[in-house]
Order: structure tokens, then sequence, then C-alpha cells
């Protein structure tokens, strides 16, 4: 199920009326705060994450940055991402 997030800079004309599409990434962002939510145990390293989306691993390394800036996942010593302590308990 792809979340949509309407964006006036992407309106598209469909039969007369708009349509909005969101940026790709955002979806796959939302797809992979349910996957850490729905496994609260899981840690990925980039390239994890990217086969589990089918992205590129500069895709997945963006969308994972993002969620480590927001607080959301935490990097690990050994290099990979897991859910952060706040959003665990």
């Amino acid at each position: 199920m792809k979340v949509l997030r309407a964006r006036e800079d992407s309106t598209y004309a469909t039969c007369g009326a708009n349509a909005f599409i969101a940026d790709p990434i955002d979806s796959d962002r939302v797809r992979l705060r349910s996957e850490f939510l729905s496994m609260p145990a899981l840690c990925l390293t980039v390239e994890q994450a990217a086969r589990l989306l089918s992205v590129p691993v500069s895709a997945a390394s963006r969308m994972v940055a993002g969620l480590v800036q927001e607080g959301f996942l935490t990097r690990t010593p050994s290099g990979r991402y897991r859910l952060a302590d706040e959003i665990r308990h």
C-alpha cells in the first residue's frame, strides 16, 4: 500500500482534473518506518534497507539519514540502524 502526499509542484492534468502524486521516496520512507515499528528488534544496514524496499542504496541512505535526524532510528557502532530507544519504549 502506497501512502501519497499531495504536492502542488507535482500536479498533472488527468481527464480534466488535477491529480497529485508523491515523491516516491515518501511512500518508501513510510514503509521503512512501518517495518521498524512492526518489528522493534529489526536492525538493518543501509544496503539491507535498500534491498527490502527495492530502491537504490543512495535512496535508502537518504531515508535512513532522515529517520536518524528525526530521532526515529539510531545508528549502532557496527553501522546498522535500529529503532531509537525512545520509540521502542
